[in-house]
């Protein structure tokens, strides 16, 4: 029997199991995060909001529960309450540095560029090693006519992880768009080399 079957299984139990008072209570909200993160990595985000709202609601100072459901509902293009709950991340584990990250994608998509920038940094300040923080920084800052704070990010992302494409290309764009040719077209080179590279492995 695989792990997810099991899981699928287990869930349609744990209401019934629950009233019958048969699991201890730290087992059965173990029970519910594992049933939660199957059903997002499953696509299955309305019954993943549906356990996750349970759990909220069992302990609301449940971080983890919350930060689900943030997913759960950007899953299904529920922005707002998305980041409603990854506001509550931040406030329960501020240094929680996926929260900051989500609610900088979120806060981009509704347009609130500086929101989006401030929480792409909160982001990297707690967890400087994600090249895809800093590159995601870096969109939102050449969106704002940031050039040199994006090549500055960008830059980073590169120095983390030089074999992204993308992150080399990126950084030629910004380069190519403040008429710095010769940076351009060496950056361009490195993200054609990094393709051409991932298409050999």
């Amino acid at each position: 029997m695989s792990l997810r079957f099991g899981l699928r299984m287990l869930g349609l139990y744990l209401d019934k199991i629950e009233r019958a008072f048969l699991i201890d209570p730290g087992d059965l909200v173990e029970a519910y995060h594992d049933r939660a993160a199957d059903c997002i990595e499953t696509g299955r985000y309305n019954e993943a909001i549906s356990l996750c709202t349970k759990l909220a609601e069992r302990s609301p100072g449940d971080a983890e529960a919350h930060y689900k459901l943030g997913v759960a509902y950007m899953g299904n293009s529920l922005l707002e309450d998305a980041v409603d709950s990854f506001r509550k991340v931040t406030k329960l584990d501020p240094k929680r540095a996926g929260a900051y990250f989500r609610l900088g994608i979120l806060y981009d998509k509704s347009g609130d560029i500086e929101s989006s920038i401030a929480s792409y940094k909160k982001a990297v300040k707690l967890d400087s090693e994600r090249a895809d923080f800093h590159y995601m920084l870096g969109l939102v800052q050449d969106k704002k006519g940031d050039h040199k704070q994006a090549i500055e990010a960008f830059s980073k992302a590169i120095e983390i992880a030089p074999e992204e494409a993308k992150y080399h290309y990126r950084l030629g764009l910004v380069y190519d768009g403040q008429g710095e040719r010769e940076k351009a077209v060496a950056a361009f080179k490195k993200a054609v080399e990094a393709e051409e590279a991932e298409e050999q492995q």
